[in-house]
Parts: C-alpha cells; structure tokens; sequence
C-alpha cells in the first residue's frame, strides 16, 4: 500500500533510491604502515560490518548471484611506480621507497587507486602520509565504493565477457572441425599488398628524418647493395640521410637497351612529392651530363637531353653507349620539412663485353634551402629634454630593437663563409617645448541682497 496522494513513478523512485542509500554504506578499513611492512599490511586488509537504520532495505547478498570478480588487485596496484628498483618522487605506494625518502615527500602523487568504474561495486586504496611517526609511514584506506549509477553492472551472468576469449590456434588435428564451424575465408593478395603498403605511408604533413622520399608512383629508388656487392632497386631513398654507395650490376650486354637500370630516364622520370601524401610534386631535374670514354675521357655535354642505351656492333665486338654509370641526387629542402628542388647529374659510359660486369655508383645529399640569418641589429632610443614637474630632467621614452635578417643562397656542407654583421644605435630627441597658454579668467559668483534695489523696486 503506497502513501496516499503519491502518484506511483514516485514511489519507484524513492524505493530505488532506499536501495542505493543502503549499498552506500561501508565502513573503510584504515592501515597504519612502515615502509618496509608493506606484505604484511595488504594481508590485513579487510571491511568492519555495516550498520543500517532499522526498515532499510538490505542490499543483496551473494546469493543474488556471482559479482564481478576484478582482474587487478588495486591494493597491490602503484600507477606512480615508473622506475624500477628506484623510489620515485611522492609515489606513496612505491616498495621501492624508505622511510627517508617518506620524509621527504610533500604529498601524495596519486592518492586514490580506484578499480573498475562499471562495476557497481569497486574496491578502492586512499594513500596519505603520517609525519608524526618516527619513522615516517604511509596510511593508506581499502574502502568499498558503491556506484549509484543504474547502469552499472552488479551481477556477472557471463563470465567470459568480462575478458577477451583466447582464440583457439588452428593445428592439424583441430583444423577441420574450425572449418565446419566458421564461413570460411578468402584471402585477397592485391588487397593485402595496397593495405601494407598504406600503412608504411606517413600520414605527417611534413618530412621527418629517415621517412622514404613519396614519388607519384611509390617512392624515390636508390640502388644500393644489401646482402651482397650486386645492386638492388627497391631501396628507397631516405629523407635527410646522405648516401654514396657502390654496387655491381650483371647485365647482358645484348639486351643494354631494354635494361632500365641502365637508362637516364629511370632516374629522371620520378617526380617527388613536396610532403607526404601531396598533390605538390617537385620534378627531378638533369643539370649536368658528362660522358665517359673507353679510354677514360671525360666530355661534359652541353644540352641535358635524356640519351638512351644504345648497342653498337664494333667489329668482332659489340658496345653499349650512354650507359649510366654515376648518379648524383641533390635534393634541397626547407625547415618546415618539404622538399623544394631536386637535382640530378649522370656519368654515362660506354660499356663492353671486357667490363661486364658493370659497376655503379650512386650519391644522394641534401642542401638546406636558403635560410634567413640576422645580418644588422638596429636600435632606436627615443628621449626627451623635459621630465615632470617632480623629476625635471632628461628621460628615455622609448626603445626599438629591429632585427634585420638576410637571405643567403645554399651552400655545399663544409664550406664556410665571412658573414658581415652589423649593429646601429640612434637616439631621436622626442622633446616638445612648453606651449605658451593662459589660465581660464575667474569666475565671478557674486550674490546681491534681495532688498538691493529698494525702493525702486
């Protein structure tokens, strides 16, 4: 029977609310303990009995049903503890502290240890110190705080859901019966590919140390040798990290001309991206071209036109032209880390069947772009002749610092320049004479007699 003149949502309401009043009491078991005590002292933790005013509901018991066992044990629990075999600073729960090191704590980094905020009943530690002792000890409280969230979870029907399920590993004896109860699978290899490929992608706007240079394609290829003297293709180049390698290369002389490795247009063709994952793309550019003989005479060319492998039939021996043997990267950059210039200069040879196998270098190095670097400082001091009537003399008013900087083009690392640098101080005389005024005339507040004029008035 409800109270009279109560409408029935609120009688619900009140008797959910008795209901969490009565799971919100509990009385803390407080522990006193040493440094050194600390085994001793979580084995002595427990929770004194609760008193309830008489009519409460009693709160549910564990015969209601399993409660959610924790995972971690939070009194054993130290989210301070970051160094090991090492007190760390007001880390009150740290085993690795003395009673000198209490002494100097001012409090407590983490004073409260909660465990798990779903449940509705979770075990929490309160830490503090205790000056007074001698030696310092830490106090700390094992209290059983009650969610009054509705939502919470109180009763655990479905253990496993609690944790994560270790999957069962495929094997030959149980690979058939995980067959029949799965829908199976497909593996797509191009799908695979493109997503490792995406994840290798640095998604920063800018460049970083080391990240490979992005081209239109993929990335900018620098042959290197890796596990053996014979060049490999699919190294990338490296932001910022300079390289000069040598490496041989096994080429069929007959087939030069369809070899790419051998052509200026591998090189050139790739167009580098200004910053990852950029529509901006900086073009490699040819700026020289020098051409080797047989006999080891080196001609620069005058035109950067992009030659060709070409097979010329010499005789009882063949020949293979405008084989690129030397590659030189130059790539400038800015702070900001995007790529603004990329340069390139061959050596092409003439290769033949005596020197196969062919030997070939590669060198990449980066130049800052041109930097901004203070050339002149200016200073400006304005002051005056005049000062107030209670200081009457001269003062500064103002000051002015200009920091003047100037452009310089790239360099080659290791040459050093003279840099001419400047400073200037000028004082401007702000002064303004006393301007010549007169005082406002008096006001006249002069009151007649009311009878002044008696008796013509």
């Amino acid at each position: 029977m409800r109270p009279r003149g109560l409408p029935p949502l609120l009688v619900v309401l009140l008797g959910c609310w008795a209901s969490v009043s009565a799971q919100t009491e509990a009385t803390p078991a407080v522990t006193t303990e040493g440094l050194n005590s600390t085994e001793a002292a979580l084995a002595t933790f427990g929770t004194s009995p609760s008193t309830r005013p008489p009519g409460t509901p009693r709160a549910p018991g564990p015969s209601s049903g399993p409660r959610p066992t924790p995972v971690t044990d939070v009194a054993a629990l130290c989210v301070c503890d970051l160094s090991p075999a090492q007190c760390d600073v007001n880390c009150c729960c740290d085993p690795d502290c003395s009673s000198v090191d209490f002494s100097v704590f001012s409090a407590c980094s983490v004073p409260v240890v909660t465990g798990d905020s779903q449940f509705c009943s979770q075990k929490a530690v309160i830490y503090s110190l205790n000056f007074t002792a001698n030696p310092p000890q830490r106090v700390f409280e094992l209290v059983d705080q009650i969610n009054p969230s509705i939502f919470c979870i109180h009763i655990t029907n479905y253990k496993p859901a609690l944790s994560f399920i270790n999957p069962e590993v495929p094997d030959e004896n149980n690979f058939d019966t995980l067959m029949k109860t799965s829908d199976g699978f497909t593996l797509n290899a191009e799908s695979y590919i493109s997503f490792t490929t995406k994840l290798d992608i640095p998604t920063a706007a800018k460049y970083e140390y080391g990240v490979p240079l992005q081209t239109s394609d993929s990335f900018l290829r620098f042959p290197s040798s890796l596990t053996s003297s014979l060049c490999t293709d699919n190294n990338p180049a490296a932001f910022l990290v300079n390289q000069a390698v040598k490496c041989t290369r096994k080429i069929n002389l007959e087939q030069c001309e369809e070899i790419e490795a051998l052509s200026m247009a591998f090189y050139s063709s790739p167009e580098i991206l200004r910053v990852p994952d950029s529509r901006k793309k900086v073009p490699i550019t040819v700026q020289s071209i020098v051409i080797q003989s047989l006999n080891k005479t080196l001609t620069r060319r005058e035109d950067t036109d992009v030659l060709q492998p070409t097979l010329v039939n010499a005789g009882h021996f063949s020949l293979c032209v405008n084989v690129v043997l030397e590659v030189k990267y130059s790539l400038t950059y800015t702070d900001a880390g995007e790529v603004t210039k990329a340069d390139l200069s061959f050596l092409l040879g003439t290769v033949s069947s005596i020197v196969v196998p062919l030997q070939q270098k590669f060198e990449i190095h980066f130049l800052q772009d041109s930097c901004q670097l203070p050339g002149a400082l200016v200073i400006e001091v304005k002051w005056t002749k005049y000062g107030s009537l209670l200081n009457p003399q001269a003062k500064i008013v103002n000051v002015t610092a200009n920091l003047i900087s100037s452009s310089f083009p790239e360099a080659n690392s290791g040459n050093e320049r003279t840099i001419l640098i400047s400073t200037a101080v000028t004082f401007v005389d702000v002064s303004a004479p006393a301007e010549a005024g007169f005082r406002a005339p008096p006001a006249i507040n002069a009151r007649l007699p009311f009878n002044f004029f008696f008796p013509f008035v």
